[in-house]
């Protein structure tokens, strides 16, 4: 994993190509993000300002200061949709204020993205749309639109039971799930049955980048991605070809 951003799903629309095909394509707001943190393997790697955190003032004399652990892997923690000082929280708005973020403030949505090499950004630079200037597939992580509770046949696309021959106000239940023996121990894991739909964490791998645009932070992608419009998503550099 290399570049990406955070961003937020405006919603769908569609273009027209010179031959007058019509593309479909959903619009994201992306970035500009905040590094609020940047993660590393060795403690090598860190600037000489970032690897002394604070000294010990225990009741010993002459003791070390405390010196920041490795993190043991690349990454870049981001934050996206600046968060006001009246709804922060002192953990969240003290870990931004290491960032540069003033009075008090925090981020709605803040996520790590993975790197597996250094990343070349520091704490506290912003990263705009032009990190996927030349980026011509994308990954869009998001959260699914939540369903509610919902039977089989809208949850599993199950059929229906028979509507004669007998069978009567059952037609869209889940009727046996053969659990002939055990039954005390209940279902097994991972059964297909009635149960919360939606809500859940969802990757939509290779889209095509139609469009970007710098001045507005606008990023055209082919395409539907997960969650409903206002939905926080993550978008990463793909690496199908």
């Amino acid at each position: 994993m290399s570049e990406g951003l955070l961003g937020r799903k405006l919603g769908m629309t569609q273009l027209f190509e010179e031959d007058g095909t019509v593309v479909p394509v959903t619009v994201i707001e992306a970035g500009p993000c905040r590094v609020l943190q940047v993660k590393v393997k060795e403690i090598s790697e860190l600037p000489e300002e970032h690897r002394t955190v604070s000294e010990n003032r225990g009741k010993r004399s002459g003791r070390l200061e405390r010196r920041r652990r490795p993190d043991g892997y690349y990454a870049v923690q981001l934050g996206f949709a600046e968060r006001p000082a009246r709804t922060s929280s002192k953990p969240a708005s003290g870990h931004a204020a290491k960032a540069g973020v003033p009075e008090g403030k925090s981020y709605y949505f803040v996520r790590e993205i993975r790197w597996d090499r250094l990343p070349p950004y520091t704490q506290g630079q912003d990263v705009d749309l032009s990190a996927l200037a030349e980026v011509k597939k994308v990954d869009v992580t998001g959260t699914t639109k939540g369903r509610g509770w919902t039977g089989t046949i809208k949850r599993w696309n199950f059929r229906r039971q028979p509507m004669s021959h007998g069978t009567k106000k059952v037609h869209r239940r889940t009727g046996g799930t053969g659990r002939t023996y055990s039954t005390a121990k209940g279902m097994p894991k991972g059964k297909k049955m009635a149960g919360q739909y939606g809500v859940e964490r969802v990757t939509t791998v290779g889209l095509e980048v139609v469009r970007i645009d710098t001045e507005r932070n606008l990023l055209l992608v082919k395409g539907a991605i997960p969650g409903p419009n206002r939905g926080f998503v993550i978008i990463r550099k793909s690496n199908r070809r």
